[in-house]
């Protein structure tokens, strides 16, 4: 079984010895997501930090080194140095699999090194340091991130609607299927989730 199925089963994802080291903002200060939530997630393996990290996947991670971990996406899309590289996990939740989605672009104009611009997941382990995580409605998200706005919306593999909310200042998006929210995007800290040429799954169709 890949690493990332078992990440996905609330396994442990290890990509360095300092991943350990509790997270810190870009100020240098120990991490708090922006949700206002009191509570204290204990095993940062699942602490999802809006603008940074998704247990112990961060934003600006070497693509390189993480494929290596991972190994070959089950899904992927690729073109002009960008990248989109799916994992599914083995487990189903009402006929649904758990996946993650890391997207990757040239960290600079050198183009050596290809960098996580964007993690994208659907385990319901992930929570913020509030509580936060996938399954909640719209207007419980609201109400932990105010600043959310409608961006975009899909047709999924079963002509579904999927839209997809941005909180653009908190560096975080979600997707939301029949009312709950069904995947959770951490990108940069006030850069749009959809500032890409990509959709959020290669099966899925824009709608105009």
């Amino acid at each position: 079984m890949k690493v990332v199925k078992m990440i996905l089963l609330g396994l442990s994802l290890s990509l360095s010895a300092c991943k350990s080291n509790p997270k810190t903002d870009l100020n240098g200060n120990q991490a708090t997501a922006n949700d206002n939530g009191s509570g204290k997630i204990l095993d940062e393996k699942f602490l999802i930090v809006p603008g940074r990290s998704v247990g112990e996947i961060s934003l600006g991670d070497d693509i390189h080194m993480l494929n290596k971990l991972l190994g070959k996406p089950d899904l992927s899309d690729a073109a002009m140095g960008k990248a989109w590289g799916i994992w599914f996990s083995k487990d189903s939740v009402d006929g649904m699999r758990n996946e993650i989605a890391i997207y990757s672009a040239y960290r600079d104009t050198s183009m050596r090194v290809k960098e996580v611009k964007q993690i994208r997941f659907t385990a319901g382990q992930f929570k913020t340091q509030g509580g936060y995580s996938t399954g909640r409605t719209l207007n419980d998200t609201k109400l932990k991130f105010p600043a959310i706005e409608k961006i975009v919306s899909y047709l999924n593999e079963k002509l579904d609607t999927v839209t997809v909310y941005d909180s653009k200042a908190d560096g975080i998006s979600f997707e939301f299927l029949k009312q709950k929210s069904i995947a959770i995007t951490i990108h940069p800290l006030n850069q749009a989730m959809n500032n890409t040429y990509f959709t959020l799954h290669p099966n899925w169709k824009l709608i105009e």
